[in-house]
């Protein structure tokens, strides 16, 4: 793969596809404010002039209205949503094409603003072909750091579903802890969160953790409290704690929407300082289950393997298709570390800038409390202290801008106001 950025033809291939309707809307935050992508799968983080291409190949059945469609980018549930990735997943099937994917998308997010960025990647059970991906991953890492200066590692995670489970997920943490590739720096889970108990891969954390130092970001209540009301005893005590110094591991957890319900989780959450990973088009995209939204204050949720349980003391926020209505600002209030991540660019209609607009949707305006949403993804990224001091270094320098009121025009690798197509 070539490591120059994609030339003008490429965009051109499919000019009169890439209709106006699907241009972005102008952002609501500066692009030259350093931003950080924390939760973004991959695979499908494709831009419109590939996936058009792919259209064409017919490598899939999806139409190109899909993209400017609103409705087929909504999802019932997130079964309904997990079937259109997994329908849409093998477009990006070679290892060529995964490394374009990742250059791509991390040097049009770099261009809006974007210094930092930790690309999740899927284990199925092939050990193989997932050293192949994490080595077109990272050499689409390399290149895009090459040409545009972002920075980026991978997660590895684990699939909650009836085909795969905690088996694999263990499998996954021992090939890590065998393979030690440089830039698989976590150990994630995600999936159907109401199939099992999120602690039936406490075993494979405990490995990722410990075998393989690798830091953790598992899924969390995106869709079911009872995950996270076993969160806490699903990962190793030890990465509760405070990392000692020359500990670059760090704990997230994916989503964690639903413990806006609960002020005892908040409580919780706010007391560990677990870093939230905030998905606000996926949140405002794929609906809550039946189960989730029946949901009442005074209602008890018990943990799905612990004999803890939370009482319901705060109403659910309606934020499906109304994300004004997101609990992003009660996280930020309550003292919640909060970072944020695109989670599926392609079917979401999103990239990272879009969501750092959204979070000034949801009532986050003061562009310092904006700004900390960089400094908190830099604080939980699993990298090393000096890439940790140089990222930060960004952020500390555009906050002095913002106190002194000035205007700078380019991002912190010298990029001027590019409008880009998603």
């Amino acid at each position: 793969m070539s490591d120059q950025p994609p030339s003008a033809s490429f965009s051109a291939h499919v000019g009169a596809h890439a209709a106006p309707e699907i241009r972005d809307k102008a952002p609501l935050v500066h692009h030259a404010l350093p931003k950080a992508e924390m939760h973004v799968h991959i695979a499908l983080a494709l831009s419109v002039e590939i996936f058009l291409r792919r259209i064409q190949k017919r490598r899939t059945d999806i139409q190109a209205d899909f993209l400017i469609s609103r409705e087929k980018r909504y999802y019932e549930t997130l079964a309904r949503f997990h079937a259109t990735y997994e329908g849409m997943r093998h477009i990006t099937a070679t290892d060529h094409e995964l490394a374009q994917a990742t250059q791509i998308y991390l040097e049009r997010i770099a261009k809006e603003g974007a210094i930092y960025a930790e690309i999740s990647n899927s284990f199925r059970g092939d050990p193989d072909q997932y050293d192949r991906q994490v080595a077109a991953i990272t050499e689409g890492i390399k290149a895009a750091n090459a040409n545009t200066g972002i920075h980026a590692r991978i997660v590895t995670t684990a699939i909650r579903d009836r085909r795969m489970g905690p088996d694999m997920a263990e499998q996954a943490a021992r090939h890590l802890a065998k393979t030690r590739p440089a830039y698989v720096t976590a150990f994630g889970l995600a999936g159907e969160e109401d199939i099992d108990a999120i602690t039936d891969y406490s075993r494979a954390m405990l490995i990722a953790w410990h075998e393989a130092g690798l830091g953790l970001a598992p899924h969390v209540a995106e869709q079911y409290l009872h995950n996270a009301v076993d969160f806490f005893h699903a990962v190793p005590a030890e990465a509760l704690e405070p990392r000692p110094t020359g500990d670059d591991r760090r704990l997230r957890v994916g989503h964690g929407t639903l413990i806006h319900q609960s002020s005892r989780l908040m409580q919780m959450f706010t007391e560990r300082a677990i870093c939230m990973e905030v998905c606000l088009s996926a949140n405002k995209r794929i609906s809550l289950p039946l189960g989730g939204r029946i949901h009442e204050v005074g209602e008890t949720i018990s943990g799905r393997s612990s004999q803890d349980t939370v009482v319901l003391d705060r109403n659910r926020r309606h934020y499906f298709n109304d994300i004004a209505r997101h609990p992003l600002p009660d996280f930020i209030a309550a003292g919640i570390p909060v970072c944020l991540g695109s989670d599926n660019p392609l079917l979401m209609n999103t990239n990272i800038g879009k969501e750092y607009s959204l979070a000034v949707k949801t009532g986050v305006e003061d562009m310092r409390v904006v700004l900390n949403l960089t400094r908190n993804a830099v604080s939980y990224a699993n990298v090393p202290a000096d890439l940790r001091a140089q990222l930060m270094g960004y952020v500390d320098r555009y906050e002095r801008v913002l106190i002194k009121g000035e205007r700078v025009d380019t991002t912190a690798q010298g990029y001027r106001y590019a409008f880009n197509r998603f």
